[in-house]
């Protein structure tokens, strides 16, 4: 029973971790309502680095590309692309306002805090129905601990985690007991 509660609180570790490497994103790329209220302090600055940014105003795209770096305190992720996709639509005092549809992270995905680590092929946030898709022999450590899966879906609101197979290899969560 105990070894459950471990792997039950391993998911929802995973839960947050990359719920707050997406809520990290969102506002710092101006698609929240919280946005641009002021200066950002410091220690809330988000800097993202990468070999060429695009912004297409027309179709509702931001693109970080080539090896890109995004970090914030602790936590960093690398990938080769980073895209943010936004609509507007006119507040009620008629100014166009941006809300985040879509994060998508692809190449070389690797997100670290601390001493937890999560990689995957693509990692994609539906901000609409707060779902994060991890796909593509997606993995994530804390210490020794370990999940694996060809997919880890998290359902923020919903404080929940689901981890499939690709039918090739079976879903492998490795949790060691406190005293290992």
């Amino acid at each position: 029973m105990d070894s459950m509660k471990r792997i039950i609180s391993y998911f929802i570790f995973i839960t947050y971790l990359v719920v707050g490497v997406f809520m990290v994103l969102g506002p710092t790329l101006g698609m929240c309502k919280e946005a641009g209220k002021g200066k950002a302090k410091p220690s809330q600055a988000i800097r993202i680095t990468s070999d060429k940014m695009e912004a297409f105003d027309t179709k509702g795209t931001v693109v970080f590309s080539g090896n890109v770096v995004a970090k914030k305190g602790d936590l960093t992720i690398y990938a080769d692309k980073l895209e943010v996709f936004y609509g507007e639509k006119k507040t009620a005092d008629n100014k166009k306002k941006r809300n985040l549809k879509k994060i998508v992270v692809t190449g070389h995905l690797k997100i670290i805090q601390g001493r937890r680590k999560a990689t995957a092929k693509e990692a994609i946030y539906y901000k609409p129905q707060e779902k994060i898709v991890l796909v593509r022999n997606a993995q994530v450590w804390d210490g020794q601990n370990t999940i694996k899966g060809d997919k880890i879906v998290l359902y923020v609101n919903e404080n929940r985690s689901v981890v499939e197979s690709s039918g090739k290899e079976r879903v492998e969560a490795v949790v060691y007991s406190e005293g290992d």
